[in-house]
């Protein structure tokens, strides 16, 4: 005999309603997932008419040499810049070294490694006291930076500030990444770094999800401890009141004749 209740129309309305909320929310993840593929299409192809922009330069020198912007109070303009001279720029071995003075006291300073989309490796500078860090660049390795957009550039920073007259030497290796981006391994490293992102995003979410269980879980754990300790408590109070009853101190010979007893 089937014992199972019949399937009323009130449960499968609910039923239908529940399926039809799930679809619902599935379809606004698809929608925001499109959204974000058509944002990163638009990105690439910002990138590629840059690059095409600049395409015609590409051979030019002056694309590919350093440039070094330093804000005394204005903001970077193109009247505080030191660039270098094409020297410092080998083409066979990729290789920059420079060395730059200020001319005056600076608030901030920026380097420009060039003008090109690029990839930079090894980059040291002479002075302990300054530090870099890329302003519209990838990290890769701890000694590989790359900048997918035209005008990379880097922020400087010293410990004891810019000064007039600091002197100080830059050396890196710099390889233009021109038409690279458009041939197909280009497009297969847009991809590649695209996943990571999605991948890196995803794994953060899901560390968060953890971490916001664990504090849930912390949470209730320590709830628990504090009611055992009430709990504990109440018997400690208990046990003291009953000890300093009459009651208890009537029946004191009795227990002692009984612990007597157990003795035996």
């Amino acid at each position: 005999m089937n014992h199972d209740a019949p399937v009323t129309p009130a449960a499968l309305q609910a039923h239908i309603a529940e399926l039809e909320q799930q679809l619902k929310l599935s379809d606004e993840g698809v929608s925001q997932l499109a959204q974000r593929c058509l944002e990163l299409e638009q990105q690439l192809l910002t990138c590629q008419t840059e690059l095409s922009r600049h395409s015609a330069e590409a051979e030019n020198i002056t694309l590919t040499l350093p440039q070094l912007f330093y804000d005394t109070g204005s903001g970077f303009s193109p009247r505080e810049c030191l660039v270098a001279t094409e020297d410092v720029y080998n083409e066979l071995t990729h290789e920059v070294s420079v060395t730059f003075i200020l001319p005056e006291d600076a608030r901030a300073v920026r380097l420009d490694p060039g003008e090109l989309a690029c990839c930079i490796t090894d980059l040291a500078i002479s002075d302990e006291r300054i530090s870099f860090q890329p302003v519209n660049g990838l990290v890769l390795q701890e000694d590989s930076l790359l900048f997918l957009d035209v005008d990379p550039n880097l922020s400087l920073h010293c410990t004891t500030g810019f000064g007039a007259g600091m002197k100080f030497a830059v050396n890196y290796h710099y390889y233009p990444l021109g038409r690279f981006l458009h041939e197909q391994p280009g497009k297969s490293l847009l991809r590649a770094l695209n996943d990571l992102k999605l991948k890196n995003a995803t794994a953060a979410q899901e560390a968060d999800e953890v971490l916001q269980a664990s504090r849930a879980e912390c949470m209730r754990l320590n709830q628990q401890l504090l009611t055992l300790q009430g709990i504990q408590h109440e018997y400690q109070v208990s046990l003291e009141n009953m000890r300093a009853s009459s009651s208890w101190r009537l029946t004191a010979p009795l227990r002692r004749l009984l612990t007597l007893l157990r003795g035996h």
